[in-house]
């Protein structure tokens, strides 16, 4: 029992880690969100440390330790413990190393530098010189066989480097594109030989040319009805440009390739199908976990601009994989900040996240995952979506009943007033309430039978309860218009008391004349 409880403890100070390295990274040096998560990391390292040290948190063989105890595929799913792996992949660590006697000044500084650009780090004597520069004697980051490239991180086997190998390959091609080709590959190649962060040192001038040679060779590829050994190879190369176009943090000038790669695959763009598996096999080749994770940093610690480029990135990928990825974030994410940013990802994909969506729903899902998707399918759902939203109606969590209800108004169309009577009389009586008000805002003529059906027979509900639902009934089908409830709604008012004791309050009765003079009202107005 004691190991197990350590090993909780150790995941308590990794889930901590996690969120204090994101809030300096998200906020001001002076907020106090950053010294209050630096505070509790820092008590709850303190507390493990008493009882066992050091702690430590490795990558071997790509299997995850913590404590020496191997994580289950569970445990590295979550999110604090698959973002901790990529900060240590993009500085090259095997091995993060907490001990007895660490210091919270330490701590801070560790982490402050763990959420500086790896390049940067790297261009400033690395991080073991700036360790020791600030007295971090507690810590060890252990490195591993990974490098530190230009694109920031340790294992992108895919760049883009100005090899007279590459060109000559593509300028072998007879097609006069190959040299467009070959000229963006020897500027960004050029760049990435160029010390400091990329961005910083490409001008607008080689931007411009960039995107003018590249508009050219994306209108040659759409151009193609045809696959050639030639074209196979352009779009190897475009594969290769889009992916050194990632890694140096050009997202936009990447998403412009993609965009067209996109289109073939998905028939946007009329294609046979061996000119559609060509592309196909280019996206799914740069729908790659690394590229995934790649932009999901991008989204989460980058200024506006790039972020949305490179969310426009993670839409034109659009496969099932990203949005899987992107569930499992909203699902296991206890950061809600960062569950917001992942559900507004989603609703920029549409429509295609659905089948996603549908397969994301367990029957041991939480409730805020529940919720999180009935309010996703209420942006990006349609009449097809009913069928999820539906059981919803009826869970055991109130906040997913109400998100579901408002999503089925939101994108049910014409069926919503169907699927909002088969639960009718299933639902707890708040939600029958809003059910029986939707319908009549819908005016949904097939509702009529079952509502008065409701009216004639009593409930298990208190008396005021009841007079509450019956009165609510009479204004739905008051509203509704329907002639057939004329004859309940008369037999209502009509009604006579029995030893002082009447079927129908005065509340409903009134209710009932109202909704009686309504119906009539509109019956005149037809003829």
């Amino acid at each position: 029992m004691a190991e197990n409880n350590l090993q909780i403890k150790a995941m308590d100070v990794l889930f901590n880690f996690y969120t204090a390295l994101k809030n300096v990274q998200l906020y001001e040096p002076e907020n106090s969100i950053i010294t209050n998560s630096v505070e509790r990391l820092y008590m709850h390292l303190f507390d493990f440390l008493k009882q066992e040290s050091p702690l430590v948190f490795a990558e071997i063989d790509k299997q995850i330790f913590l404590r020496g105890i191997l994580l289950e595929e569970k445990e590295k799913r979550n999110i604090h413990v698959s973002s901790l792996l990529d900060t240590m992949k993009d500085f090259g660590l095997q091995s993060l190393s907490f001990d007895k006697g660490l210091l919270r000044e330490e701590l801070y500084a560790f982490i402050k530098l763990l959420a500086k650009n790896p390049k940067a780090v790297h261009f400033s004597g690395g991080l073991p010189k700036l360790m020791k520069d600030n007295k971090i004697n507690h810590i060890s980051a252990d490195k591993n066989t990974y490098t530190l490239n230009d694109a920031n991180q340790g294992n992108v086997t895919q760049d883009v480097q100005p090899h007279e190998s590459v060109e000559a390959d593509i300028l072998s091609i007879k097609d006069p594109i190959s040299k467009n080709i070959a000229n963006v590959i020897r500027a960004v190649g050029s760049l990435g030989k160029m010390d400091g962060s990329i961005n910083s040192f490409i001008s607008e001038e080689q931007r411009d040319v960039i995107k003018t040679l590249l508009q050219q060779i994306t209108d040659w590829v759409e151009a193609q009805t045809v696959v050639t050994p030639d074209y196979k190879k352009i779009i190897e190369s475009m594969q290769k440009l889009a992916q050194g176009f990632m890694n140096h943090g050009l997202f936009k000038e990447a998403s412009s390739i993609i965009a067209v790669l996109r289109k073939i695959h998905t028939g946007e763009l009329h294609k046979n199908d061996e000119v559609r598996e060509v592309s196909s096999d280019a996206i799914h080749n740069l729908a790659s976990e690394d590229n995934i994770n790649l932009l999901f940093k991008e989204i989460n610690i980058s200024e506006k601009n790039k972020s949305t480029d490179a969310l426009q990135i993670l839409i034109e990928f659009g496969d099932d994989i990203v949005v899987e990825k992107l569930l499992s974030t909203v699902r296991n994410a206890r950061d809600s900040k960062e569950r917001i940013r992942i559900i507004h990802i989603i609703q920029e994909m549409g429509e295609k996240a659905i089948p996603a969506i549908r397969n994301s729903i367990t029957p041991d899902a939480p409730w805020y995952f529940l919720r999180n998707i009935a309010y996703i399918l209420g942006r990006i759902g349609n009449e097809e979506s009913l069928d999820i939203l539906r059981p919803f109606l009826l869970h055991n969590d109130k906040r997913v009943r109400m998100e579901s209800f408002k999503s089925i108004g939101l994108v049910g169309g014409n069926k919503k007033g169907a699927v909002l009577i088969s639960v009718l009389t299933q639902v707890d009586s708040e939600l029958r309430i809003n059910i029986i008000e939707m319908l009549g805002k819908i005016k949904s003529s097939e509702a009529v039978s079952p509502l008065m059906d409701m009216l004639k027979n009593k409930s298990s509900a208190s008396k005021n309860e009841q007079i509450i639902l019956q009165e609510k009934i009479c204004d739905a089908l008051g509203t509704i218009g329907s002639s057939k409830a004329i004859s309940t709604l008369s037999e209502i008012i009509d009604s006579k008391s029995f030893l002082g004791i009447s079927s129908y309050s005065i509340e409903v009765k009134y209710a009932a004349k109202r909704a009686l003079a309504s119906i009539q009202r509109k019956q005149e107005d037809l003829k």
